[in-house]
């Protein structure tokens, strides 16, 4: 049996089917920048809390790095006014993918099973029939699809996001006339779902009393707490557990992104939002960046 994945890999890259459903000058002085004592040294992200913003020092303006969470989380209620005014600072809005471009059509094409597979037949009369009342879609229809498409309706039933956080904060880069550029498009993202999201991924997620739905629970847990610790005790266990899976979920792409980053990040005023497992690790995105000599600090609430 394959290395279960799912938990971090779905919260990576839900936004892809969240976004299909809801389509049919520099720092401002809110929010403090914990900065190092020695411009030199790295600074000391330990323990601290709140949204997962840090700061990039570039040449002519900084820029910042934001981590995201696809589901169950609501950027309207939840996230802090001084992230927004990040946000509005700069002239540019840097994301995975455009998820305002997510065509259902084509969605449902790359999602399909091959010809002669059945989804109900991979999983099950009992855990077929769980995951009919979980997200209410026809059998017929349901059936035709990967495994990886109605483990995100699961979750988008049970954590529901009427819009996802990046399409929030994209939405909001073009009501404030901000430049949005994408990091990578979907057919990459929906190939990575395809390839680390097993059937076995989909029942455990489905069983009430699965181990996917306590880590799930907690992963999201950890994100409202700004807990970046916890947060990589979930995606270390995805590189223990599976590397090569982790490869693709994250390290291949945190690299093919580091030179498009590099480039806005060197342009200043940027704000770049990224699922939060990226940032874990030597093999992160925080730790990436500061490996080519730029220097990020973990912003806090004022």
């Amino acid at each position: 049996m394959r290395p279960r994945h799912l938990r971090a890999a779905l919260f990576s890259l839900l936004g892809l089917v969240t976004a299909a459903a809801a389509c049919g000058s520099s720092a401002v002085s809110a929010g403090a920048t914990v900065a190092a004592a020695n411009p030199d040294a790295r600074p000391d992200d330990h323990g601290l809390r709140g949204p997962l913003l840090w700061e990039v020092q570039g040449e002519h303006a900084p820029s910042y790095l934001f981590g995201t969470i696809h589901a169950g989380f609501r950027a309207d209620k939840e996230l802090p006014g001084w992230v927004w005014d990040k946000l509005r600072a700069c002239d540019t809005f840097v994301m995975e993918t455009d998820l305002g471009e997510v065509d259902t059509a084509e969605m449902s094409r790359l999602s399909a099973l091959p010809a002669g597979q059945s989804l109900a037949a991979m999983m099950g009369p009992d855990d077929w029939k769980d995951l009919i009342d979980l997200t209410g879609m026809p059998e017929s229809t349901l059936s035709t699809h990967q495994p990886w498409f109605a483990a995100t309706l699961v979750l988008q039933r049970l954590y529901p996001t009427p819009v996802p956080l990046d399409l929030a904060l994209m939405r909001r880069a073009g009501e404030l006339g901000k430049e949005v550029a994408f990091l990578e498009d979907m057919k990459r993202q929906v190939d990575v779902l395809a390839r680390t999201v097993t059937i076995d991924d989909l029942r455990d997620l489905v069983r009430a009393d699965g181990k996917g739905r306590r880590q799930t629970a907690a992963l999201l847990a950890a994100y409202r707490a700004g807990d970046l610790e916890r947060m990589a005790g979930v995606v270390h266990e995805e590189l223990a557990s599976d590397p090569q899976g982790y490869e693709l979920l994250y390290s291949a792409r945190n690299r093919d992104w580091l030179p498009k980053l590099k480039a806005h990040i060197e342009r200043g005023r940027a704000f770049v939002a990224v699922g939060a497992a990226h940032f874990p690790g030597e093999g992160g995105l925080i730790e990436l960046l500061r490996a080519d000599g730029y220097v990020l600090t973990r912003v806090v609430a004022p």
